[in-house]
């Protein structure tokens, strides 16, 4: 069974994986106990196994972002799954509270295949970058760091967007290795303010 690849989805499906996130998160926030999305619900697509990310704003602050860049499991769990995991247990983050539902966003990041970017040197990455602007992964030594590509939004140089990668990885702003290993991959997102 092949992983879905986000080209295959439109914007019905999209839409589905965002009421996902939402329902995931009202679940939270009602008497009921949580439940997982009914599977028979969803068409054969986002049934398929999915790499997702899910990222939530309040206010236009980051207050959650958690996802996998392999697919595991169908789609649509993986997006309820990620929702509630970027609300609850993204230790960056105090757990989202009710407070916050009326700034909240929710975006939904479907992940195409990461992909190895033979590079030698930062420089030569950079100069990349130039010319795509798409998600990025720096692994090292047991360290990792993955941008997705809507933080070209925030960072839009492609020297910022690598020193602010390494320091989420926890390597300073000047580091790298001969053994640094680069992947890139794409998105389809689809964002939407979280509703009652």
């Amino acid at each position: 069974m092949s992983a879905i690849s986000f080209q295959n989805l439109n914007k019905g499906e999209l839409t589905q994986l965002l009421d996902v996130a939402r329902d995931a998160i009202r679940g939270h926030f009602s008497d009921d106990l949580p439940q997982p999305p009914r599977l028979d619900l969803y068409g054969k697509k986002l049934l398929q196994p999915g790499a997702c990310f899910v990222t939530l704003t309040v206010n236009g602050e980051l207050q959650g972002c958690l996802g996998t860049t392999v697919a595991h499991s169908p789609l649509v769990m993986e997006v309820h799954n990620k929702a509630r995991a970027s609300a609850y247990q993204d230790r960056r983050f105090m757990p989202l509270v009710e407070e916050q539902l009326d700034g909240l966003v929710v975006e939904v990041s479907v992940l195409t295949q990461p992909q190895d970017l033979d590079v030698d040197s930062e420089q030569a990455l950079i100069d990349y970058l130039e010319n795509n602007k798409v998600g990025v992964i720096l692994s090292d030594n047991h360290q990792q760091a993955l941008f997705l590509p809507q933080v070209w939004e925030k960072l839009p140089k492609p020297e910022d967007f690598i020193r602010q990668l390494k320091l989420k990885a926890g390597w300073n702003s000047v580091y790298w290795s001969p053994s640094m290993k680069v992947q890139t991959f794409d998105v389809n997102s689809i964002s939407g303010k979280y509703h009652y």
